[in-house]
């Protein structure tokens, strides 16, 4: 559901479709704004609904835990 709410978005499509219509004088500068606002908006508010409702938080490191640093200071010792 998480990934279904990030791409259900339509921001390729709107914004050329806007600025074709835009271009070819379908629709004026203010006509313009206001649909790249809205598909803006329909991009950020499925995007805040997914965070909030349906983020994996079982994939997420656990708070307070402590990363090891000794695997990756190795790793910096052979890349020099």
């Amino acid at each position: 559901m998480y990934t279904t709410l990030l791409m259900s978005t339509g921001l390729t499509f709107g914004t050329i479709s806007s600025l074709y219509g835009l271009s070819h004088g379908i629709i004026t500068q203010g006509q313009y704004s206001a649909l790249v606002a809205a598909v803006i908006g329909s991009a950020v508010i499925p995007t805040l609904i997914a965070n909030a409702f349906y983020l994996p938080r079982h994939l997420l490191p656990k708070r307070g835990a402590e990363v090891e640093a000794a695997p990756i200071a190795a790793l910096q010792g052979q890349a020099e």
